[in-house]
Parts: C-alpha cells; structure tokens; sequence
C-alpha cells in the first residue's frame, strides 16, 4: 500500500504543462496579422500634395476626391468629370455625413479646384478639407 501511494504521489509532482505548441501559436498568428495587415494609401493616385506647416491629422472615415496635374478628377482611384462629381458626392452624402478631403497636386490647376470645392459645397458637404503634406 504504502508504494502505490508514493507512486501515486510521484506521478502528481511531476506533471508539469509544455509551453512549446502555445508559444509556437502565438507566433503563427503574429505573423499571420502582420502579413494580412492592409495600410492606408491614397489608392493609386500620384499627387505631389503642397506642403504647410500647420497641417493636421485626417479622420478614420472620409471621402477622398483627387485632383491630378493634368486636371483630371478622381474619386476612390475612379475617374469622374466635374458634371458628375455633384451627383457623387450627394449620393455619398446621403448615406452618412462625411468630410471631403481634397487630395490636389501643387501643380494642379486652381480653378479647377475652385469648382470641384464649389461642386461639393452644392453637394451638401459641409467640412472640406485641403490635404498638405506636414513641411519638414
């Protein structure tokens, strides 16, 4: 009797939890996250932003219309004429409020930004935002 209980008590002292497989775990699903990981970007469009020093930071949820050196006008990396972009934005619009953040090229031309600003306030945007580039 008396080795069955030592044996018995031997068996519960030793039991000790591997830590391998849960540690190999937590790296897969690391690494996993960071290869899955989707960062912002301006979706394609190559603009050259004017720089300012009192630039600010954007919201998490906004709409986005570029406007290119040549004058063309994107919206979401789609093209879109000025007649259309009212329309666009209202529609945008309606379905929740957002700020519209302008995306110009510095070499962009000024009036052209002037309408689509015009455009967007006639659209029913009320916060239009101009993004610049943080001077250094």
């Amino acid at each position: 009797m008396k080795r069955l209980s030592k044996a018995m008590r031997s068996e519960d002292d030793v039991q000790n939890v591997d830590m391998t497989p849960l540690i190999d775990m937590v790296f897969i699903l690391l690494i996993f996250f960071i290869v899955t990981t989707v960062f912002a970007k301006d979706k394609g469009m190559d603009i050259q932003r004017p720089s300012q020093q009192s630039s600010g930071e954007l919201a998490k949820e906004n709409l986005l219309v570029a406007i290119t050196a040549e004058g063309n006008i994107r919206v979401g990396g789609q093209p879109l004429s000025i007649n259309s972009l009212r329309a666009y934005v209202s529609n945008r619009l309606r379905k929740e409020v957002l700020p519209v953040v302008l995306l110009a090229d510095k070499n962009a031309p000024v009036g052209l930004l002037a309408d689509v600003m015009d455009e967007c306030r006639m659209a029913g945007a009320k916060n239009i935002s101009l993004a610049t580039e943080k001077e250094k």
